[in-house]
């Protein structure tokens, strides 16, 4: 126990080292901001500054920035923006710790399970590194081995997060978007199924089933009798990075090939890459896509996927009513949201990205989404975690498309399989853009119907249909009756403690050096239970907990001004 709270208190010393280096606290950001003559913080300088302390504090800092940076609904979009870029890049560990950690894994040695095995590593990050290698019976391969001591660490940083989460629940008002709790929960989820190295050659198989049948990306064959819960043994695949393309290669059909694949992947299975970015995939010379690295996927179900479908109609149809539904329908909030004022606030972003018609080839799909994100945030809905996954893998994917080529036209390229889409899913034909609106208000509403009034005849049949009244400030009396209740008991112990205190000194004669210690006890008592409540009643008004709300208001005021 002593250890454990010595090694912690070691890691927050080290940690907050880190972040006054990195010039991350209140203070300098204000007096920057002052010297420079801005009114607000240069959030994208911030960014740079948290992500460059993200990555020298270690593996579970960077994959935390990795994840919140597809979290646009919880932070600036100039902050995520700068998260986006962090990088996973450390020195290989020495060769002996690998062959050791392989060898102790398998079971066998080396020179048992390979013929060759290239002991320098072609790849190397804070959690796993790859080498490359040949089997007995000739098969090419990767090697992909954890850190013998990434779990504890990674373990020993959640540990930490989630005290830190706890102390800040208590001291920081609810946004009604999320809890920090919440986010560390979801954020240590993530991080131990991407050390489940099981689960990842599990995962490998399901994409490379799933690819069968399809001309856009390549899943390499996973050898599952030769992984372990430390060690992936995959296909060995050669390819060419995004950013080191051969002449022969054709990048509008590479752009063509990674949309394909991203609709392939989520609309007709529903499992996709979650993070594809150039570090975890390369180029054929036919010009499809391979995907390595399958730490972090998503999942959504078959009633996700339909719901996705038709808020991509609704965007592409500038629907402002429908998306405002399907908005508050794929999110939950502890609070009443107006659809009339969601629908205005959708309208005005369509708006915005859509004036101009003869440039819609050229609008930024990513940041329409992470508006559209902003925008469910500054209603108090709460996206969930599914979602944002697609979100994220959507925005690296533009990333990876846009550095092929800036002036590819995204929207047009990915508009067939939109198309295509919707005639499977509504079989819509010719439909002009009024048809659909239509249909697909009428759509949701017949859909909802049936479910809406069975729910409410078995309510009825059973005496369970319950009227919920909510009384403005309700809860604001109950806690004035509750503070009421208890300063009104210990005024009662403090009166009694006095009483007593002076029958004492008039009855009993218990002294030390001619002081009556009894009596003195009993008024320093009632004294203190009534500075306690006095304390109490005129310092909690003016104590309130810290609003995230406000905090992540003022963020988004400071973003769009």
């Amino acid at each position: 126990m002593f250890h454990q709270t010595a090694s912690r208190l070691s890691r927050i010393k080290q940690i907050t080292a880190v972040l006054v280096r990195h010039r991350l606290n209140h203070f300098t950001e204000k007096r920057e901001a002052k010297a420079s003559g801005a009114a607000k913080p240069d959030m994208s300088r911030v960014g740079r500054r948290f992500r460059a302390a993200l990555e020298e504090l270690g593996p579970t800092f960077v994959k935390f920035g990795q994840i919140m940076s597809t979290r646009p609904d919880l932070l600036p979009p100039k902050f995520t923006a700068e998260l986006v870029g962090l990088q996973d890049d450390v020195a290989p560990m020495p060769e002996k710790m690998a062959i050791s950690v392989i060898e102790k894994s398998l079971g066998r040695s080396i020179d048992d399970v390979f013929s060759e095995f290239d002991r320098k590593p072609i790849a190397s990050a804070s959690i796993a590194q790859v080498h490359r290698a040949r089997t007995r019976d000739g098969r090419e391969v990767a090697v992909k081995v954890q850190r013998p001591n990434a779990r504890a660490a990674i373990i020993q940083d959640l540990d930490l997060l989630g005290i830190l989460a706890r102390l800040l629940d208590r001291v920081v008002e609810a946004s009604g978007i999320i809890t920090t709790k919440a986010i560390v929960g979801e954020f240590e989820i993530a991080l131990l199924r991407e050390l489940d190295f099981h689960r990842e050659a599990q995962m490998i198989a399901r994409f490379r089933k799933q690819a069968e049948g399809q001309n856009y990306y390549v899943v390499p064959d996973v050898y599952l009798e030769l992984c372990s819960s430390d060690v992936i043994v995959m296909e060995f695949m050669r390819g060419s990075r995004i950013d080191a393309l051969k002449p022969h290669h054709n990048r509008r059909k590479i752009a063509q090939n990674i949309i394909s694949g991203a609709f392939h992947q989520i609309f007709i299975h529903g499992l996709f890459h979650a993070d594809p970015h150039p570090g975890n995939s390369f180029i054929l010379d036919d010009n499809r896509l391979v995907l390595i690295d399958f730490g972090s996927v998503g999942e959504i179900s078959y009633a996700m996927r339909e719901t996705l479908a038709v808020l991509v109609l609704a965007i592409g149809t500038r629907d402002a009513d429908a998306a405002a539904r399907l908005l508050y329908r794929i999110g939950t909030t502890d609070a009443r949201v107006s659809l009339h004022h969601l629908r205005d606030a959708c309208a005005g972003l369509f708006d915005q990205f859509f004036r101009d018609t003869s440039k819609i080839s050229e609008i930024n799909a990513t940041d329409l989404l992470a508006e559209l994100l902003d925008l469910a945030a500054r209603f108090k809905i709460r996206i969930a975690s599914e979602y944002m996954l697609v979100s994220r893998a959507g925005a690296t994917l533009e990333g990876v498309i846009r550095q092929l080529d800036p002036e590819i036209p995204i929207l047009e390229l990915a508009k067939p399989l939109v198309h295509g889409l919707l005639e499977e899913r509504f079989a819509l034909g010719e439909f002009g853009d009024t048809a659909l609106r239509n249909m697909l208000r009428a759509r949701d509403l017949l859909k909802e119907m049936p479910t809406a009034l069975s729910q409410v005849m078995m309510d009825l049949e059973s005496g369970r249909l319950q009227i919920r009244a909510e009384i403005p400030h309700i809860e604001k009396l109950r806690r004035s009756i509750d503070a009421m209740g208890l300063t009104v008991f210990a005024g009662l112990v403090a009166c009694g403690l006095i009483t007593g205190s002076l029958f004492l000194l008039s009855n009993v004669k218990a002294e030390v050096w001619g002081i009556p210690v009894v009596p003195i006890v009993c008024l320093w008592l009632a004294s203190l239970i009534f500075g306690v409540v006095l304390g109490r009643q005129v310092l909690a008004p003016r104590l309130p907990r810290i609003s995230m709300a406000k905090i992540l208001d003022r963020w988004t005021e400071s973003e769009r001004s």
